[in-house]
């Protein structure tokens, strides 16, 4: 496998890992499906642009390519942040409830 696939892949499934946490936090399944909406929307331009670069032979550097994983990145790690706050939010509301 090329470094590009390699790549594509880790920031994938760091997006998707992402997601997963902010799935579990959450019970809501309507919200569930805006969290699938929203992790399609992160994936989808990544995903997109690799297969273009590895379909055509570019000569010329992809800039196209660099930053969707610039917006993938960004995308994975505020999507981080926010399955995180909403797991501590979770894990605090059932500790409260334990105590009263």
């Amino acid at each position: 496998m090329s470094n590009l696939v390699t790549l594509t892949i880790v920031s994938e499934l760091f997006l998707l890992l992402s997601f997963i946490i902010i799935i579990l936090s959450t019970k809501n399944p309507k919200k569930n499906v805006l969290w699938v909406i929203l992790f399609i929307i992160g994936a989808a331009p990544l995903l997109y642009l690799a297969i273009d670069h590895v379909k055509n032979d570019y000569m010329d550097a992809n800039i196209g390519l660099g930053l969707a994983f610039m917006y993938t990145w960004l995308y994975s790690a505020v999507a981080f942040i926010i399955g995180i706050i909403l797991l501590v939010k979770k894990k605090r509301n059932n500790n409260i409830s334990k105590e009263l």
